[in-house]
């Protein structure tokens, strides 16, 4: 028979709006200084990938610049998981929540072989429709940056959004709110992303949040979601060669030609914005919550004893 909980120790530990007012200024500075640093580095090896010189930007400075993006994101994404993990020690009294247990290196590769066959299986049904067609190998194709893409983002957003906004809120209001107000709020920051727009950000709060809030309710934990996150993005850019989230255009291994309608291409958007991966996110999306549900993780809000 399992013990109670001590007071202040939940299943989401203690929770104290200071934790997501902290977390906050830890996802602010890590995106700093991913940038910031990704900056720093390319300039340093080589003034002209950036044309700061006056000469043009050089091809041979892309796979470079990649390289420094890499580094700046994982730093970055270590300064978030190390910001995360002071938070949830003194503040939340559980060092280590929703990072450390015995299964992470295997819940990490399962979310980085099913964020992979998602894009992966997206991709294809688009093709199936004739949206999208591949026409050949790229010879020049940046790789480095693509996985800069999904290791920043992975960490530092699945940090932010699942290990303080969506546990904190998961302990105040209950798990089904939780992953409402969570994806809304994720897909609203990016708003911001060249050619997302409002339809881009439905699109991720649907087919991207709700599917990894359903990967973190299943294991308590992040590793899955962060897996599923980094192969998602990485894949997408770095394989297909789609844009990211409306970043702009991405030249990864395959080159290919988009065709048809916004709906089915996701037009400037992506992949992302196509109606066929919002059907494909989604879908397992709500597998997650099933599976979650099944193992009695979906919750009603704790009790003020709980998380006081």
């Amino acid at each position: 028979m399992t013990a109670p909980a001590a007071r202040g120790q939940g299943r989401n530990g203690r929770l104290t709006g200071l934790q997501l007012l902290l977390a906050l200024i830890v996802f602010v500075v890590a995106e700093l200084v991913w940038t910031l640093l990704a900056i720093v580095l390319t300039l340093v090896a080589n003034p002209a990938a950036l044309g700061l010189d006056g000469t043009p930007r050089a091809q041979s400075a892309l796979p470079l610049a990649g390289g420094a993006y890499l580094v700046g994101a994982v730093l970055a994404g270590a300064l978030a998981v190390g910001g995360h993990l002071l938070i949830v020690g003194p503040l939340a009294r559980r060092p280590g929540l929703a990072v450390r247990g015995r299964r992470v290196l295997g819940e990490l590769a399962l979310g980085l072989v099913i964020g992979a066959a998602l894009i992966s299986l997206s991709t294809g049904l688009i093709a199936l429709l004739g949206g999208y067609r591949v026409t050949g190998l790229d010879p020049q194709a940046e790789l480095l940056g693509p996985l800069a893409i999904g290791v920043g983002a992975a960490f530092i957003e699945e940090v932010f959004f699942r290990g303080a906004v969506l546990r904190l809120l998961d302990g105040w209001l209950g798990s089904g709110p939780a992953v409402a107000i969570s994806s809304i709020l994720f897909g609203a920051v990016h708003l911001a992303n060249p050619g997302a727009g409002l339809w881009g950000a439905i699109a991720i709060a649907v087919e991207a949040s709700i599917l990894l809030a359903g990967a973190y309710l299943l294991t308590r934990r992040l590793w899955l979601a962060i897996g599923i996150h980094l192969a998602w993005n990485t894949v997408q850019a770095g394989l297909f060669s789609w844009d990211v989230s409306g970043t702009g255009a991405q030249h990864g291994l395959l080159q290919a030609e988009t065709a048809g309608p916004d709906w089915l291409t996701g037009g400037d958007m992506g992949v992302e914005g196509s109606v066929v991966t919002v059907a494909v996110g989604l879908a397992a999306g709500i597998v997650m919550l099933v599976l979650a549900h099944r193992r009695g993780h979906l919750l009603p809000r704790e009790s003020r004893a709980a998380r006081d």
